[in-house]
């Protein structure tokens, strides 16, 4: 009988002291709630970011090689030989590099619009390495996409990185001047892209990466 009264007497919660303790648990599991969601999109946008990143760093160190090394012409330098265009074609979203890889520009023809030429390099021993290449190389930007094709080698665009929300082209003389035809000195590239995956607009997620370049033509500096 002692046991039982005992038992009786014991208090439990009351209903106010129960709910109390339910608003306590609301509002802590809320705030684990919330930094979890900061720290996924915090993660999500670091992702994306990179991803981004990437993208823009593959497709301007292609354009901006090739760019560098445009209109190579190794007769330029014999007398009465003009210069060709180093690139043509020129818009805000494409152009097309020329390059006198057979080395038989004579000043007003010689590059090659439609196949391949042998292109020859002397190595280091003495021995030599020929090579098919085209001697224009045309770059175009299509539904998002940077595309790349090499006149007589490629059979149709190649795909270099996708995700490009915006890319221009602006083509310049040495003292920055816009510039058309063998005026060109140089060009200034200006490119945003985004990752695949992109976050909705009202979510920290959401990522844009944008890089300026200017190449100089170091084949034509005077």
């Amino acid at each position: 009988m002692k046991t039982l009264a005992r038992v009786r007497s014991q208090r439990g919660f009351t209903l106010s002291e129960l709910l109390v303790a339910c608003a306590v648990i609301t509002f802590v599991m809320a705030g684990l709630l919330v930094m979890l969601q900061s720290g996924q999109e915090s993660y999500l946008r670091g992702s994306r970011q990179i991803e981004a990143q990437q993208n823009v760093r593959l497709a301007i160190d292609r354009v901006v090689d090739e760019l560098r090394d445009a209109g190579f012409c190794p007769t330029c330098a014999n007398s009465g030989v003009t210069a060709f265009a180093a690139i043509t074609n020129t818009s805000a979203t494409g152009f097309t590099i020329q390059n006198d890889w057979s080395g038989d520009w004579n000043g007003t023809s010689g590059i090659d619009t439609s196949g391949t030429v042998n292109y020859v390099v002397v190595n280091a021993d003495g021995t030599t390495t020929t090579t098919q290449r085209g001697e224009q190389i045309v770059y175009a930007v299509t539904s998002g996409a940077l595309t790349r094709r090499e006149i007589g080698v490629d059979a149709s665009a190649v795909t270099l990185v996708t995700g490009i929300s915006s890319l221009t082209f602006t083509f310049q003389d040495s003292a920055g001047n816009a510039a058309t035809g063998t005026a060109i000195r140089q060009v200034l590239i200006t490119m945003t892209t985004q990752p695949a995956v992109q976050g909705q607009g009202t979510l920290q997620g959401k990522v844009l990466v944008t890089m300026i370049d200017t190449v100089r033509l170091r084949n034509r500096t005077n």
